[in-house]
């Protein structure tokens, strides 16, 4: 399938992969000036090497045309078409950080052809175009390397898989809305390592003159307005990675007790038993992401992710299209069960109804249709 384009504004062009709903993005950046540069963040994965090629040629005359190129970290989704690209193109010099650069010579790029981050003075140059591009280290979110790009003179913030998400809203169009943060708080509860690394890194955005009014990460939706502040705020709350490991390790086994018997429940009273093997199937459908609940013989082993998260899920899956007595009476259930086991309920599943009136479309389980 061919990349998506998308003119952000004067500046930006997003290109983005088919991968619905674990979409990768990469930016064309045009900045005028004295002289034109053409900027690429994070290209895309190897895979849409040959559809990436053919995009610049419409949109800026061919790859050869590039000035810059700038790489968040090292994964292969970000990197891969890295020497294609430099191969075709004889004159653009890569940027990233020395981490991510020790991993991607091995892609066979010409050490010459590479800047790194750490080589500029206070971390910002400033290019014939007038524009500045300033680099904020974002230690382990996800990897050590990682570097936000943030150009001060446009308020725009290239943030790399912080704020990324899967794509979790029903609207179309690539901005995020209130439904974008199910998944956000999805992809980060995986894939970041500890609230203490996010909230360095919310600090070091709420210190940038002047403040960003757009974010641009490398996965789900784009950022702006009052939007920014709200994911910020959520973000620096949420239990991710060894935090929430450590935190429900030692209910886990709780948890999956509650589980199991809401999920006993509606086996129960459930008529068509055929759809409701299909649901449980469908939690587990994406396939850009683990297992999130192992089930064996359709009893459930181990989550993968937050426990309450995956009640989320269950409830979500199964009320979406049941009629709202069922849909009560399901929830209903959920908190007794819950509550039984003295553990916490979800905030979407306690105030259903508010949640309900307020936004009949926010359902997590969308993010797994394919």
């Amino acid at each position: 399938m061919p990349l998506k384009v998308t003119k952000i504004n004067d500046n930006i062009t997003l290109i983005q992969t088919p991968e619905h709903p674990f979409v990768s993005n990469s930016y064309l950046v045009s900045l005028n000036g004295k002289e034109r540069l053409y900027l690429l963040i994070d290209p895309t994965p190897l895979e849409y090497f040959k559809d990436l090629i053919f995009t610049l040629n419409d949109l800026i005359g061919g790859v050869e045309n590039l000035d810059l190129i700038y790489v968040n970290h090292q994964d292969p989704d970000v990197t891969s078409s890295l020497a294609p690209i430099m191969d075709m193109n004889k004159n653009a010099i890569l940027i990233a950080s020395e981490d991510t650069w020790r991993l991607i010579r091995f892609y066979g790029i010409p050490r010459e052809r590479f800047q790194a981050i750490e080589f500029f003075p206070n971390r910002k140059v400033v290019l014939k175009t007038d524009d500045t591009l300033e680099f904020i280290h974002t230690p382990f979110c996800h990897f050590r390397g990682t570097w936000m790009l943030f150009i001060p003179e446009k308020k725009t913030l290239f943030s790399g898989d912080l704020l990324g998400g899967l794509l979790s809203r029903e609207a179309n169009g690539v901005f995020a809305t209130e439904d974008s943060w199910e998944g956000i708080k999805l992809f980060h509860e995986i894939y970041m390592p500890s609230k203490e690394a996010l909230r360095l890194a919310i600090d070091k955005i709420g210190r940038l003159t002047p403040l960003p009014e757009i974010i641009l990460p490398q996965h789900g939706d784009i950022i702006r307005k009052n939007l920014i502040v709200d994911f910020l705020a959520k973000l620096n709350d949420l239990e991710v990675g060894l935090d929430y490991i450590k935190k429900y390790e030692s209910q886990q086994q709780f948890y999956l007790y509650a589980f199991n018997e809401i999920l006993q429940n509606l086996k129960n009273n459930y008529s068509d038993k055929e759809k409701l093997m299909q649901k449980l199937k469908e939690i587990n459908s994406s396939p850009f992401f683990p297992e999130l609940i192992h089930f064996e013989n359709g009893v459930a082993t181990e989550f993968r992710i937050q426990p309450e998260t995956a009640i989320e899920l269950l409830y979500d899956k199964f009320s979406g299209d049941a009629p709202r007595e069922e849909r009560e009476s399901l929830r209903i259930d959920i908190i007794k069960t819950l509550r039984k086991y003295n553990l916490d309920i979800p905030e979407g599943i306690l105030y259903e109804r508010q949640r309900v009136s307020e936004n009949p479309f926010r359902r997590i389980f969308k993010i797994f249709q394919r």
